[in-house]
């Protein structure tokens, strides 16, 4: 809160390291803000970000769209309704994030962890989830249409009304059931409830 105020009444910038504290707050108004000053100041593409642990940070609603986050921790961070379209989230941690409705078209994750994830809603058109970890995630309702999946580990994922269409995958993705995929495989099956 002291850095909002020495930024809002002092006419002081920030530093990244300051407004990156300033995102860790807890607080979704002080985050958001200090999010903004990142992004107008060209951190967000930079590599400022790169590795920067985001931990349990309230950033519902950001919008964060061609950042270069590359390796940055948001293990169990509030992104609900997030917009990162086309943004380089590559070997990022995301064990436990709530991400529900979020946009997430285009968005660059190879490598990434999912683990426990909830991605209910989320739209991930043509998302890059080769090699991600996505084990017990939430994806029910999300649109995956054109995914690349290659590599990736589903077991245990919940798919449900999922949209699969178009997806790509090979024989080292992990299907939510524990099986490998195979082109005889109708990936259908794991979207529709019991």
């Amino acid at each position: 809160m002291r850095n909002l105020l020495k930024s809002l009444f002092s006419g002081g910038k920030l530093s990244p390291e300051e407004l990156i504290e300033q995102v860790r707050s807890g607080s979704n108004t002080l985050a958001l803000e200090a999010i903004e000053q990142l992004r107008n100041a060209y951190h967000l593409q930079d590599g400022t970000m790169h590795g920067v642990d985001l931990s349990r940070a309230n950033l519902k609603g950001v919008k964060m769209a061609r950042a270069d986050l590359n390796g940055v921790m948001l293990e169990d961070a509030e992104l609900s309704q997030c917009y990162f379209g086309a943004t380089n989230l590559e070997g990022a941690r995301l064990r436990g994030a709530r991400l529900r409705d979020a946009n997430l078209r285009e968005t660059i994750l190879p490598g990434a962890d999912l683990t426990g994830a909830d991605l209910q809603g989320a739209h991930m058109a043509v998302i890059n989830l080769r090699g991600a970890v996505l084990e017990n995630s939430n994806l029910a309702g999300a649109n995956l249409w054109g995914a690349h999946l290659q590599g990736a580990n589903l077991r245990g994922a919940v798919l449900d009304g999922a949209n699969m269409d178009g997806v790509n995958m090979d024989e080292q993705t992990i299907l939510p059931d524990g099986s490998t995929w195979s082109q005889e495989i109708d990936v259908a099956q794991f979207t529709q409830s019991d």
